[in-house]
């Protein structure tokens, strides 16, 4: 079942997950968060750590960039109707018996012609009407995201990346069009104010739409069990490691003291007093100093080096330097790219997942 009606603009701040007379509704946006953290919301438990402002001025920020990708999306030939901020349109549907999801798509909207966005408006001007031949209207769901998360977005796909947005997308799809149709997935890179599409096949979207109706599911029948008490809690969907848990609003509430946190069985170190930490920052900003003016001094010897080159029509050559002739030339690089948007579309998460994986290193940063 699902419904659609026009919303005020204050249905953004509604909470993650409430208790209805029918059941359980939850907020389409949430869908990825932890089931301990929803029934916590519905329950109406206290946040015991809210959003740092910075974090907030993120969100706000990300909210903003919403519609100017929107923009870029239409000067690259797409036919996008955007929501109306002030008079959102409200979708609900029904994930299970007993939870329903309730949500506002950013937009939707048809791909250009092929041949982008001067197809398009030469279609506009000069096209036939009669043999126009209508595009289906899909559900772009907007994102923004900062550089390290649009680079995992792009190479492992929002199936794997961030699959909460591939559910949401397609539950608008089934309440605004009946029925899980290809998904739009359109991101904005915060950092480089880049942004970039990606397609979910209609079957894809659905099955991530399963999943997730699946996992609430499982809430439902938790409070037929145990009612709507704040004290009967479901299993956590994340460890203390995960970024979920670590920006919990409720994290000191489900993990008093730091419960759940794996140990760390390694030597203590030597102790390091303020002092010494402070001198080895100086040197560090010491030797930084010292790298950038070298580096300064090499970029300028090689292109003095290139413009020689150049002059004399030639691509090596050898020359006498202070200990030893060495031998000056241009050298050619070749590398590779994978294109992971049409990776991506030609390959299900879970075989994508055998040929691009994902490595962690840890090191220090100073900034």
């Amino acid at each position: 079942m699902t419904t659609t009606a026009p919303a005020s603009a204050d249905a953004y701040h509604r909470p993650a997950a409430r208790f209805t007379a029918g059941g359980l509704d939850v907020r389409a946006s949430a869908l990825g968060q932890c089931r301990r953290a929803l029934w916590y919301t519905a329950t109406e438990q206290p946040v015991t750590n809210p959003p740092e402002p910075e974090s907030l001025t993120l969100l706000e920020t990300g909210n903003a960039l919403e519609p100017v990708v929107v923009r870029a999306m239409r000067r690259a030939g797409w036919t996008v109707a955007a929501a109306d901020r002030d008079e959102p349109v409200s979708v609900t549907v029904e994930a299970a018996p007993g939870v329903t999801v309730t949500g506002h798509p950013d937009a939707t909207g048809c791909p250009p012609p092929e041949g982008g966005a001067a197809a398009a408006v030469e279609q506009f001007l000069f096209g036939d009407e009669a043999q126009k031949v209508e595009a289906e209207e899909l559900v772009i769901e907007v994102k923004t995201r900062g550089p390290e998360a649009f680079k995992c977005w792009q190479t492992l796909g929002a199936e794997r990346s961030h699959p909460e947005s591939v559910a949401q997308a397609a539950c608008y799809s089934l309440g605004l069009f009946g029925e899980c149709r290809d998904v739009v997935i359109a991101t904005l890179d915060t950092g480089s104010r880049t942004w970039d599409y990606e397609v979910i096949p209609a079957g894809r979207a659905e099955l991530a739409w399963r999943d997730a109706s699946g996992r609430l599911e499982a809430l439902v029948e938790h409070r037929a069990l145990n009612g709507p008490d704040p004290t009967a809690l479901p299993e956590r969907d994340f460890n203390a490691a995960d970024w979920q848990c670590k920006r919990c609003p409720y994290l000191n509430l489900c993990q008093p003291g730091g419960a759940g946190e794996a140990e760390d069985d390694t030597e203590p170190a030597e102790p390091v007093s303020d002092e010494q930490a402070r001198e080895a920052l100086r040197g560090y900003e010491q030797a930084q100093a010292r790298i950038k003016s070298l580096e300064a001094d090499k970029r300028g010897a090689l292109k003095t080096l290139q413009h020689w080159l150049s002059r004399k029509g030639a691509t090596k050559a050898r020359l006498e330097g202070s200990s030893k002739t060495r031998t000056v030339g241009m050298v050619q690089s070749r590398r590779y790219s994978v294109d992971h948007k049409r990776l991506n579309a030609l390959l299900e998460p879970e075989q994508r997942s055998e040929i691009v994986t994902d490595q962690v290193s840890e090191y220090l940063r100073v900034s």
